[in-house]
């Protein structure tokens, strides 16, 4: 899910003490030496062309007992409350001028005429549309490190775990007005190009491994909500620090999640040092 190109800004606050992050697998281990698992920052979709699972990320994985991502699996069952508007439509959200541009889209990318698009979406809350809009901007064949570490977990009989839900995920957006998701789906119609961009640009600094310049390339866009709100990265980033302290007490657990979330002063990595892990880059 959330493929939006989520950016940051610089911040003044980082002292020496923080781990230089040019790593995207880490070794986690506990204060007293006995539990070790790793942390691998993902790229949730990438172009196939430049997709890649190194055999010592696989090998890290395949040893590990637990398998847990953001969420458990990357086929989760939605909720229709989550997806869809109960007292609005879609012609409430928008004016006529919106919709027609709305409409000229749909019929492009999605083949479907104005009924076809109204049968579909009508209800449907502005967010959801956005991601469609925004799959428009990925290239044609895409590959997932979500899916394809679930596969070999499967394979392999790990346990698969999460932490949050699909259901919490899709909440964050509940955050913004309906009036502030239609404005991003129409900044997202306004320059297809611009995210075509941001996404191209996003994807080679993953491939440097530089955690926090994706960092703040993630939160440098005005138009993301992610650069004005903590609920998609900080909030979520402290709620799964105690999940993951509970799980790595007895196991050996492989915790894949976006590689945005690993980096900044409230980042997965600094939260875990502060808690007395000891987290070490691993080279791929």
């Amino acid at each position: 899910m959330l493929r939006l190109l989520f950016l940051f800004l610089l911040f003044g606050q980082y002292s020496n003490a923080q781990v230089e992050k040019n790593a995207l697998l880490w070794e986690v281990k506990s204060k007293d030496g006995k539990s070790i698992s790793y942390l691998y920052g993902t790229m949730h979709l990438m172009d196939a062309q430049l997709f890649s699972i190194p055999k010592k990320l696989e090998k890290t994985l395949l040893k590990s007992d637990v398998l847990c991502m953001e969420i458990a699996s990357v086929n989760p069952n939605l909720s229709p409350d989550a997806l869809f508007m109960k007292d609005k439509t879609l012609m409430d959200v928008f004016n006529q001028n919106q919709l027609d541009t709305i409409y000229r889209w749909a019929e492009k990318a999605l083949l479907m005429n104005q009924e076809q698009f109204n049968t579909n979406f009508k209800t449907a809350k502005p967010f959801m549309l956005m991601q469609f809009i925004m799959q428009t901007s990925l290239p044609t064949n895409t590959k997932s490190f979500e899916r394809e570490f679930e596969a070999l977990a499967s394979e392999k009989k790990l346990q698969l775990k999460g932490l949050e839900t699909v259901d919490q995920q899709l909440n964050l957006f509940d955050g913004f007005s309906v009036e502030e998701q239609a404005e991003m789906v129409m900044s997202s119609l306004r320059d297809e190009e611009k995210s075509k961009k941001s996404f191209d640009d996003m994807q080679q600094i993953y491939l440097t491994q530089n955690l926090d310049k994706l960092y703040t390339f993630m939160k440098s866009e005005s138009d993301s909500p992610i650069s004005n709100s903590r609920a998609f990265l900080e909030d979520r980033n402290q709620n799964w620090i105690p999940k993951m302290k509970e799980m790595m007490k007895n196991q050996t657990v492989f915790f894949a999640v976006g590689a945005a979330h690993l980096a900044g002063p409230e980042g997965v990595i600094e939260l875990l040092v502060k808690e007395g892990f000891t987290l070490t880059p691993v080279k791929l």
